[in-house]
């Protein structure tokens, strides 16, 4: 009796391990047991599927000589509103890199002589992005190409205010240049008090 135990178990574990069959076709013959769903002429008119249709009430028509008919969205112009942004987003990214910069080195004025041509660049983008919307004929072009000036006008006031940093910093070189010539002049190119009549013996001018 002990030994038959394990032995039941071991079948009951095994019979729980083989695939059922389905509850749907529980007590029907093998023959008769399939996969597939047939819903019946009446369930078929019900599940139809209805074609698929195109219009074109968003799109444009342009009848090409070389091309032929290709067909555009009328919303196309949102795409460079997108791009527009994102050129906004990168120029105020460079603006303030420009702004946080120190200007007491003279590399760190090249690169914020660089970034600022960067920043120009970028905004002539974004002014050529409302060209576009306005080819496009579309009312966004009145508030992308305010955008693009002010950023370039911003752009153009951090140049000068790089460029003034610059000049302050050449003087300021300049005048430590100064400070440290007369150590360093040959003391026979020192100025002499007088006038050429005071020394007749040794007055070239004689």
């Amino acid at each position: 009796m002990n030994k038959a135990l394990p032995l039941l178990a071991a079948g009951l574990a095994l019979a729980a391990l083989l695939p059922a069959p389905a509850s749907a076709q529980l007590g029907s013959r093998a023959e008769e047991q399939t996969f597939d769903y047939d819903p019946g002429a009446a369930a078929a008119e019900k599940v139809k599927a209805s074609p698929a249709e195109v219009t074109f009430e968003d799109a444009e028509i342009v009848n090409h000589p070389v091309y032929g008919t290709i067909v555009l969205s009328k919303y196309r112009w949102r795409n460079w509103v997108t791009r527009a942004l994102y050129l906004t987003l990168i120029n105020i990214a460079l603006l303030a890199i420009i702004l946080a910069m120190p200007r007491s080195d003279e590399v760190n004025l090249i690169v914020g002589y660089t970034l600022c041509g960067v920043s120009m660049t970028v905004s002539f983008w974004i002014v050529l992005c409302a060209v576009l919307i306005l080819t496009l004929k579309a009312a966004a072009w009145t508030y992308v190409l305010p955008v693009g000036l002010v950023s370039g006008a911003v752009g153009y006031l951090v140049l000068m205010r790089i460029k003034k940093s610059d000049i302050s910093l050449t003087e300021l070189k300049e005048s430590f240049q100064k400070m440290n010539a007369p150590a360093t002049e040959d003391p026979r190119l020192n100025s002499v008090p007088g006038t050429p009549g005071d020394w007749p013996g040794d007055d070239f001018l004689r």
